[in-house]
């Protein structure tokens, strides 16, 4: 919070600081966030699935929630010579690994004890013997086999191991010590409520309902460095940036009727998407439940049920690919317009999504071989209206489709 009043609280404090259930958030006179400490239940909807509905909603319905592959029961360390021979790795096992390994690096109640932890993020040589020579076992020993065997494929290779492993983790430990970072929190789920009804949203229509939340911080981190002070940042981690969605596309294209042309664009992203800069919105917003508010509830005898928060706050919001180690920080040119859109869309978004409304997007690159004609449209409830879901979705469209002219990346140096 800008002017101090509030401090960071760490991942273990969030979790088990008793906060009373009534308190809310209240930024600007524009919208409230309640805490999910309430005794009804919560459906929440995660922020992935949002974006796959906005995409297209046939798609993003039709997909199976897949269940995690099980770990296997046995480590086997059978060398497979051509695995890496004619193409690169898996990248999303190749991410998920480099998120382990940074994740390994800050777990108060991890393997690593907090001395060896200390030595890891300073010294270059002592990371570098620790992925070669202990990264293994610990995966081993923290029940994360399949890992393990991924890992001890990519060692057989030691250019390969160097390439997607060591140059990136070297990378992020160099950076880390630049900015004198300080991190609170890795890898920590969360969960929050969005409600919408008039003490919600002062000045707007009473919608009725919440929309609940749920996601995971990879990082969030106190930055400093030479020129600037210390101020929060949630850090958002990507193995490379990811294809292209239509929209991204469409952005790049001023004649929105140049089809064609935009189809030429190139799939690969030289900057993070409108859906990266959706997603660390959504994080903005559940970020919000981790100050300290105990000494302001106290001085008032515990009989606060608002506080005034300020959309000004020092809180970066950083993409960072540890592909390259490059960092893409999200610059909104009217923060509180973009946050209303983002909000208007999650709403219109999740009422479209559980009424079962289904369009097929055209631009929607799925594989499929004929549209929908007819898509059933049921009225949804919308405080003392009623909308058709197809009307509901195309608000969400447009109230995303404001929000990407409102935001634009900055790469940090």
């Amino acid at each position: 919070m800008t002017g101090g009043r509030y401090r960071i609280l760490p991942a273990s404090e969030a979790a088990t600081q008793p906060i009373p259930q009534y308190i809310s958030l209240n930024y600007e006179n524009l919208f409230k966030i309640q805490r999910v400490n309430n005794p009804f239940p919560l459906r929440p909807v995660s922020f992935s699935r949002l974006s796959s509905y906005l995409e297209c909603p046939s798609c993003a319905l039709e997909q199976q929630r897949k269940r995690r592959k099980k770990e296997p029961r046995h480590f086997t360390d059978v060398h497979q010579g051509s695995l890496f021979a004619a193409r690169q790795p898996d990248p999303r096992l190749t991410g998920t690994l480099l998120h382990a390994i940074v994740d390994l690096l800050h777990d108060p109640n991890g393997p690593i004890d907090a001395e060896q932890q200390a030595s890891l993020l300073v010294y270059p040589d002592v990371l570098t013997r620790f992925i070669r020579n202990d990264l293994l076992k610990v995966l081993q020993d923290t029940g994360k086999l399949r890992l393990a065997m991924f890992y001890d494929e990519i060692t057989s290779h030691n250019q390969t191991l160097y390439t997607h492993l060591l140059d990136p983790i070297l990378s992020y430990q160099r950076e880390l010590k630049r900015t004198n970072g300080t991190v609170y929190t890795a890898a920590e789920r969360f969960q929050f409520k969005l409600l919408s009804t008039r003490r919600t949203f002062p000045g707007h229509s009473d919608w009725g309902g919440y929309v609940g939340i749920v996601g995971e911080f990879d990082q969030i981190r106190l930055r400093a460095s030479e020129e600037t002070q210390a101020r929060p940042a949630i850090m958002e981690f990507k193995k490379g940036l990811g294809k292209k969605r239509s929209w991204d596309k469409w952005l790049d294209v001023p004649d929105a009727e140049a089809i064609e042309v935009a189809h030429q664009v190139s799939d690969d992203l030289i900057e993070p998407g409108m859906a990266h800069a959706l997603q660390l919105m959504v994080y903005w917003l559940a970020f919000q439940t981790r100050w300290d508010i105990m000494a302001r509830i106290q001085a008032a005898r515990g009989q606060t049920e608002e506080l005034e928060m300020s959309f000004q706050q020092d809180l970066d919001l950083i993409i960072y690919n540890l592909h390259d180690g490059s960092q893409y920080l999200l610059e909104p040119t009217n923060f509180q317009a973009a946050l209303v859109d983002v909000i208007n869309c999650i709403f219109h978004l999740n009422w479209a999504m559980k009424s079962g409304y289904a369009l097929q997007s055209p631009e929607h690159n799925c594989g499929k071989t004929q549209l929908v004609d007819e898509v059933p449209s049921p009225l949804i409830q919308v405080g003392y209206d009623t909308l058709p879901a197809g009307q509901c979705y195309k608000l969400a469209q447009k109230s995303f489709n404001h929000f990407c002219t409102l935001v634009h990346w900055r790469m940090l140096t």
